[in-house]
């Protein structure tokens, strides 16, 4: 296993973007969108993840084009984000834009990247990787990683419980304007799970689909369909659409792909855990998956080439930004600005 080690208590940078359409392709409003944010971009980021998000739940027939950005020190952020051209481009938006951006500002003292291969993917962009023999393998190794979390100092939510999401409102509707939210519970917990299976071998495959593939569909649609009363606030299966095919089932499409990388914002990493523990598919399929990838594993000693790889973040409460541009009710934070601890300001 792998971890990342910080050079500096300097927080880095998530920004998510989305450019939300309806049906299979943009219009061409959402295309001339997507390629401006694409231009503006650029290379300005440490790392970029071009993904789709196909609707679940309350978004049925819904996609978004999603950009999971790495930036390494908030000044570079901060650079790109008052850049003459990204300023230009947020402040023209229109009401009925579709477009949503998602800011954390973290802490690496309250982070934790984890790897099976020493491949440089994900946070391993902003870090540089080391090994990591030590806190792996067992329940709450995640929570050992992170610097700040303690016996005494837990990193729970002021929460007991998630709050109710907003009342539905009308399918499809559109909330026109700005929603700016700027004020967040304490210790909500934002996680990036990755898959890539490129690079599969003919074992691994003939392993992989014998004890793997069916295990794995069904903890992600149990998790996408746990919603707030198991802790997750918002559950995004996203894929790389130009990665190619790697399978082809009807559950859960983006799982097809090659590369895929799921998004998930937890109550905090309690419930995050609860879950883990609680599923009996997931802990089978955890126990699976040790045995066959340890060093006596047929897939150990780097037979195995499937590329996984987890991040854990605990944010404070003004670590976070986000703001939606006349997206669909139930994006992402939307869905719970009725509720006191989730504020901000609405145009």
């Amino acid at each position: 296993m792998w971890g990342v080690e910080f050079q500096s208590q300097e927080p880095f940078v998530y920004c998510m973007l989305g450019v939300q359409y309806q049906g299979n392709e943009p219009n061409k409003t959402q295309a001339t969108l997507i390629n401006a944010l694409d231009s503006i971009m650029g290379s300005r980021s440490d790392h970029v993840e071009k993904l789709v998000q196909n609707g679940n739940g309350h978004l049925t027939g819904w996609k978004t084009r999603t950009w999971l950005t790495y930036w390494e020190t908030k000044d570079k952020f901060e650079e790109w984000w008052n850049d003459a051209r990204t300023v230009q481009f947020w402040g023209s938006l229109a009401p009925d834009a579709g477009v949503w951006r998602e800011v954390l500002r973290v802490s690496p003292c309250r982070t934790q990247f984890g790897t099976n291969k020493e491949t440089v993917t994900g946070l391993a962009h902003v870090a540089p990787l080391v090994p990591n023999v030590e806190n792996s393998g067992y329940w709450g190794c995640y929570r050992d990683r992170i610097q700040d979390a303690t016996e005494e100092n837990r990193l729970e939510s002021p929460l007991s419980a998630c709050p109710d999401r907003n009342p539905p409102q009308q399918a499809g509707k559109v909330r026109l304007g700005r929603s700016k939210m700027t004020t967040f519970p304490d210790n909500l917990c934002f996680v990036v799970e990755g898959q890539d299976h490129s690079l599969i071998t003919d074992q691994e495959r003939q392993l992989w689909f014998a004890k793997f593939d069916k295990p794995v569909t069904r903890w992600m649609q149990d998790l996408v369909q746990a919603g707030p009363k198991a802790g997750i606030l918002d559950a995004r299966v996203c894929y790389e659409s130009e990665s190619g095919l790697f399978r082809h089932e009807d559950s859960i499409p983006a799982l097809n792909y090659n590369r895929k990388i799921q998004l998930f914002y937890f109550l905090d990493m309690s419930h995050m855990e609860a879950i883990g523990k609680a599923n009996k598919g997931h802990t089978a399929l955890r126990g699976e998956f040790l045995k066959a990838y340890c060093p006596a594993g047929p897939m150990g000693g780097g037979r195995g080439q499937v590329l996984l790889w987890v991040e854990t973040s605990v944010m404070k409460t003004n670590e976070m930004e986000c703001e939606y541009v006349g997206c669909a009710e139930g994006t992402g934070f939307m869905a719970y600005d009725q509720h006191a601890l989730f504020r901000g300001t609405y145009e």
